[in-house]
């Protein structure tokens, strides 16, 4: 007790003494007096822009910071997720949740649909409240004494759930930002294709199956497709894209080793029901006994474990390395889903696509998809690797 008020006494001395040093200085040099008096204004200023910069994060307003300075008090906050926005904006705009008194919005220009939308939007209520909308969520402050309107708004806003995918030919690609994981959504181009002129006779068998499991709700496990380049695997996952009503999430390998992230499991919890897609995966499936990395734990996790219970995640994996470099864990029974690996076309098959697309090559070996579909075009074939133990020495060709 005694301490604190020694304390006390000691900061009132220094203040004091402060003062009365600054006056002598202003009575020894007048002139000091308006130097102090810029510098003073100066300090002002730069507290009020460190103000106003608490107003913004990276993209837009920082809406908590936004309600304290308007309402100057502490919001409450409710939060609905997988969320129809356009249909909540038009709810909200049309003076359903109150008198709307002012909008604010950061758009962005859509290249491909040639227009201008939005992907966040604040609205200011007259009732102390504030509407947040972002790409796929709506968060709401608003006072204490009013949870009864809060309450209200989510069970209108359950009725606008967002749908599994807007168009057939949708991905969602997964990005990161200062502010965590977020989904850009991109059109695609459709793709239609006839399986049994497209691919090998045994591949039939296999595309049924897959498009029977992904068309299952509430499923899990993985597909594996690999095989040599050209074969078609990129335009097998468009088809399969377009024939799907699920939303489908595109994995970069780069953000595939967050997978455990907690920003990652937010975002599947928030896409329930979703197929991820990780294209060119070769390291993230490799066998962990060539691989430390963590990914393929990760993947077990969320195709097989606990939580994919309740995620219910379906993962399409494509690459082009051999099945043996994989993780045996993944082929497990009740895990794999289907796998197979893309290869030439057999002759046959190869001539009856020819004649179909109206070309006029000659065949007379098995070729793949690119070397059928571009006959015109230069192949330019890689130098071949002879491994060593753990060397690769390059030999020319």
């Amino acid at each position: 007790m005694i301490t604190n008020h020694f304390k006390n006494y000691s900061k009132m001395a220094l203040i004091i003494i402060a003062v009365l040093v600054i006056r002598l200085l202003v009575a020894v040099a007048p002139g000091l007096s308006t130097w102090l008096k810029q510098a003073w204004l100066q300090l002002k200023q730069k507290i009020k822009i460190t103000r106003h910069a608490e107003l913004f994060d990276t993209n837009f307003i920082e809406v908590k910071a936004f309600y304290l300075r308007e309402f100057k008090q502490v919001p409450c906050i409710c939060f609905i997720g997988n969320l129809d926005v356009t249909k909540a904006f038009n709810y909200i705009q049309d003076g359903n949740c109150g008198k709307v008194t002012a909008v604010y919005q950061r758009n962005w220009y859509n290249w491909q649909e040639k227009r201008l939308e939005f992907s966040k939007t604040v609205f200011k209520l007259g009732n102390k409240s504030m509407i947040k909308l972002g790409d796929d969520y709506a968060e709401i402050l608003f006072d204490q004494s009013d949870y009864l309107f809060a309450n209200r708004l989510i069970e209108k806003f359950k009725d606008y759930a967002a749908p599994a995918k807007e168009q057939d030919y949708e991905i969602n690609i997964i990005t990161m930002n200062s502010n965590g994981l977020d989904l850009k959504q991109l059109t695609i181009k459709p793709t239609v294709l006839d399986i049994d002129l497209y691919y090998n006779d045994d591949f039939k068998a296999v595309d049924k199956t897959i498009k029977e499991r992904l068309a299952k709700g509430n499923d899990k496990g993985i597909i594996l497709l690999h095989g040599l380049p050209g074969t078609g695997k990129t335009t097998y996952l468009r088809h399969l894209i377009g024939s799907m009503k699920k939303k489908v999430l595109f994995v970069s390998p780069g953000v595939a080793g967050n997978l455990m992230n907690p920003e990652f499991i937010d975002l599947l919890i928030d896409n329930p029901n979703a197929v991820l897609v990780i294209e060119d995966a070769e390291n993230i499936i490799m066998d962990r006994k060539y691989n430390s990395s963590s990914s393929v734990s990760n993947l077990l996790n969320i195709s097989d474990g606990l939580l994919s219970d309740c995620l219910n995640v379906q993962i399409i994996c494509t690459f082009n390395s051999a099945l043996n470099l994989i993780d045996n864990a993944l082929l497990r029974k009740g895990r794999l889903i289907a796998k197979y690996e893309f290869g030439k076309l057999a002759v046959n098959k190869a001539r009856k696509l020819n004649d179909h697309l109206g070309l006029s090559q000659h065949i007379d070996k098995a070729m793949t998809l690119a070397e059928i579909t571009n006959p015109g075009e230069t192949h330019y074939k890689a130098a071949e690797m002879q491994s060593i133990g753990f060397r690769r020495d390059t030999i020319a060709n």
